[in-house]
């Protein structure tokens, strides 16, 4: 059953575009991963939001997510300290349609 991970970032102002930059190379790498489905990159339009950049990403299922998570976890984690950006990552089920 397809997951979907959504996944918030808040990104100090003076970093957004190196951040942006950043995530356009590991998208080429996440999109390349087993189970990959599809995803959309979504940035606030209110300037003042917490969480300035949010990514949805829908995976085949929950194990090929973990796989490609504890791939690319490592090397994330430690750039986005470098850029001083927080991130809640979180899956999700589809609970109804409207």
């Amino acid at each position: 059953m397809p997951v979907t991970l959504i996944n918030v970032f808040s990104v100090p102002h003076t970093k957004e575009a190196e951040f942006v930059q950043w995530w356009q190379e590991v998208k080429e790498h996440i999109t390349k991963q087993e189970g990959f489905i599809s995803g959309k990159f979504h940035t606030s339009i209110k300037p003042d939001s917490k969480f300035n950049y949010i990514n949805v990403a829908l995976w085949e299922n929950e194990e090929v997510y973990w796989k490609a998570y504890e791939k690319s976890v490592t090397p994330m984690k430690a750039k986005l300290g470098e850029l001083g950006v927080e991130m809640t990552p979180a899956l999700y089920r589809v609970a109804f349609e409207y």
